[in-house]
């Protein structure tokens, strides 16, 4: 996490350390965190964690498995909500943001239940987004949608 915050505290140019830049690194990390938050990672919220990645940052497979994998170890060794998703936003437009919400909505969705902390964990990281509450439920309701329409 120290590497991940050193990253995110440096000028564009200098935060290539990884293969991987920093804001790659925290949406992953941040939807990792989502996607464990039931305490398991199942393959369907795997494949929603990497379809997004993919789609979003245009990765081939062998480079989102990657950026997984070092998100991976940012979220084993410490995750800081705050530093991470204060990155995103400063760094992401709304619509990003947006839709990085509506992707937390899918993978916790994806097996068919939401549980408490879920629904909670969602809630704080769209608001450290800053994203306001009615635009975090509209992002859940077009997923549920969505989901009803598969």
């Amino acid at each position: 996490m120290k590497r991940l915050k050193e990253e995110l505290a440096a000028p564009p140019d200098e935060s290539d350390r990884s293969t991987h830049a920093p804001i790659r690194l925290a949406t992953a990390a941040v939807l990792l965190e989502i996607a464990h938050a039931d305490g398991s990672f199942s393959p369907v919220e795997d494949g929603n964690v990497t379809t997004y990645l993919q789609r979003v940052f245009a990765l081939d497979d062998a480079s989102t498995r990657e950026l997984i994998d070092e998100a991976t170890e940012i979220r084993n060794n410490t995750i800081d909500h705050f530093a991470l998703t204060n990155f995103i936003r400063k760094n992401a437009s709304l619509d990003e943001r947006i839709d990085i919400v509506r992707t937390m909505w899918r993978v916790v969705y994806s097996d068919g239940r939401l549980t408490d902390y879920e629904g909670y964990l969602v809630r704080k990281l769209a608001d450290l987004l800053g994203l306001e509450h009615r635009v975090m439920i509209d992002a859940k309701v077009s997923v549920l949608r969505e989901l009803e329409a598969s």
